[in-house]
This record gives C-alpha cells, sequence and structure tokens, in this order.
C-alpha cells in the first residue's frame, strides 16, 4: 500500500507517492486523474526506478488553486519545482494526455531537469468542440457539491451504458477535484490557449511519442503526430491503431513492451 506524502510548492500542496529506488522517474497524470491513474506502472517501474507520481492541484487529495489558477503555465511550473526540489538528478519524465502536454513545457523549459520523455497521447491540439459539453456538464456537477453517492448516480443518467464499477471509479476521481480545474481545460480544448508547437524544438532529450487512433478519442492526429517528429531532434513515434485515448489501459503489454525498450536506453 502506497502512502501518500505532501509537498509544498508555493502556497499550494501536492500529494503524490514514491516507490522503489534508482534513478529518478516522474508520471503526470491526465485531466481528471491523479496518482492513482498510475498504479499498474508504479509497481512495475518501482523494481528498477525511483518512481514519483504527483496529484496536479486541484485533483486527488492536492490542494485547490486561489482565483481557479490551473492553466499550462503553472502545471508546468508546479512539475518543475517538484522534480528540482525532490529528484537528485535528471529525471525521466512520463506524462499522459494534459500530463503529456505539461511534461513537454517541462523538458523545453527546464532541459536540466529531465534527461528523456515519454508522451502518452498527450493534448497537444485544440478544437475539440465534441468534448466541451461533457466537460461543462462534469463542472456544474460538482459545483453543486453532491455527495459520492449523487455523482454515481448523475454519471450513470448521463452515461446510461456506463457499468456501475466504471461510474463508481469516474466518481471517485472526480468527486475531490476543484471544480474551477475544469474552465481552464474546456479554453485548452476549444482554443489554442498554449502553442506547443512553440517548445517543441526546445525539446531536446530522447522522446518517446505513442500515438492513440485518433477516430477513438485520441488526442494527436496525424498532422500533430508530424509536426511532433519533424521538430523533435530525438523523437521515436509509435501509432497504436485502433487503440483509444487511455493506450496503458487499453493496450497494456504493447504499451509496456514500447515504454520499456525506451527506458532501456537511457
Amino acid at each position: 500500500m502506497l502512502a501518500e506524502r505532501e509537498h509544498r510548492v508555493g502556497d499550494l500542496t501536492l500529494r503524490y507517492v514514491e516507490a522503489g529506488t534508482g534513478d529518478p522517474l516522474v508520471l503526470l497524470h491526465g485531466f481528471s486523474g491523479n496518482w492513482r491513474s498510475w498504479s499498474q506502472e508504479i509497481s512495475l517501474l518501482a523494481h528498477r526506478w525511483r518512481v514519483i507520481v504527483p496529484s496536479s492541484r486541484g485533483h486527488g487529495g492536492s490542494s485547490h488553486a486561489p482565483n481557479g489558477e490551473y492553466g499550462y503555465d503553472v502545471r508546468v511550473a508546479d512539475a518543475a519545482t517538484l522534480i528540482l526540489d525532490i529528484a537528485d538528478s535528471p529525471v525521466v519524465l512520463g506524462g499522459h494526455s494534459m500530463g503529456g502536454a505539461t511534461a513537454m513545457g517541462v523538458a523545453a523549459l527546464y532541459p536540466d531537469l529531465v534527461r528523456a520523455l515519454v508522451l502518452e497521447d498527450p493534448h497537444v491540439s485544440h478544437g475539440y468542440k465534441e468534448m466541451v459539453a461533457p466537460l461543462i456538464r462534469s463542472r456544474e456537477r460538482l459545483r453543486r457539491g453532491p455527495s459520492f453517492e449523487e455523482l454515481i448516480g448523475q454519471i450513470q443518467a448521463e452515461n446510461p451504458d456506463i457499468n456501475a464499477a466504471a461510474a463508481r471509479l469516474s466518481a471517485a476521481k472526480q468527486l475531490p477535484m476543484d471544480p474551477e480545474a475544469y474552465t481552464p481545460f474546456i479554453e485548452e480544448s476549444m482554443f489554442k490557449v498554449f502553442d506547443p508547437d512553440s517548445v517543441l524544438s526546445d525539446i531536446k532529450c530522447p522522446t518517446l511519442l505513442m500515438q492513440a487512433e485518433f477516430g477513438l478519442g485520441g488526442c494527436v492526429n496525424d498532422e500533430a503526430a508530424s509536426r511532433l517528429i519533424r521538430s523533435i531532434s530525438d523523437c521515436t513515434h509509435v501509432k497504436f491503431h485502433n487503440i483509444g485515448h487511455n493506450i496503458r489501459e487499453e493496450a497494456p503489454l504493447e504499451y509496456r513492451r514500447v515504454l520499456f525498450d525506451l527506458l532501456d536506453t537511457v
């Protein structure tokens, strides 16, 4: 059983877990996730690595941000500060979705902190207007302060095909969240709030880009993948055909094979 730890980052307290010994490896979860999103990977990687996994501000048990500060810039600064304070050497930095975009910013702006980069279907594009209505509904649900059971019922009412276990898992992830964390993510899903192209050429470390199927909920279409491959000087690209956004859940064996292939070289 992993014990949560706390670390102060400015005025906030970030919750994180740590397991294993060896060189440091930091994993950043996606939007509405928390450190538990990486539970399977923590147990596998801790045999060789010192694995550090935080919950982002407003997620899990980490502090809610004052004045609704949840945008890209503060996420990058939080992650960089945590790495600088906790890790004793440059890290392998992995991120899924929102965490992938954050990891790219850290690698570009703080190159001395990152020795290799792992991007699982990073949230690097804009114009996902189909995502906006569900995100707004989720934000408004949390603003009403539901109980756990009420939140489960609301999720099931909006998603008739969801099974009970999945509804409970979704509610458990959403309930601790600050509803105001949704607002910048909604904006990032609709508009080019941050421009990933502006940082790509500054990423110099070995990078693994894992691309999901865009038509199945993936965040990286082929055009975006091509830009990343061209701009990042040392980029290995693997496309997972017919696999959706959560690659490590939908194709765990292939995901781990690709991941370990990179880790064996850094």
